[in-house]
Order: structure tokens, then sequence, then C-alpha cells
């Protein structure tokens, strides 16, 4: 229980996260929606043309 509490504390002031890989989580969820939006605007308008 004790390695809980180090783990929330570090996180809490920030000594124990590494910026450059929550700057790389965001980054991959800020791209991720348009990608799969422009996915399935690609794939709705082939299978329109092929329906």
């Amino acid at each position: 229980m004790d390695d809980v509490y180090q783990a929330g504390t570090m996180a809490a002031n920030g000594s124990g996260l590494q910026w450059s890989t929550a700057r790389n989580i965001a980054l991959a969820w800020v791209l991720t929606l348009p990608a799969a939006m422009m996915l399935s605007e690609l794939l709705y308008y082939v299978f329109v043309q092929l329906f």
C-alpha cells in the first residue's frame, strides 16, 4: 500500500512524470479522432459509389 501512496505523491508533484510520454499520448488522442473521421468519410464515399 505504501508504493501506491508514493506513486500518487510523485505524480502529484510532477517528479514522476515523463512529460515527453504525456505529450505523445495527448498528441495521439488529438490525431486519432480526425484520422478516424477522414477514414470513415472515405469509406462512406467508396461504398456509396459502389452500391
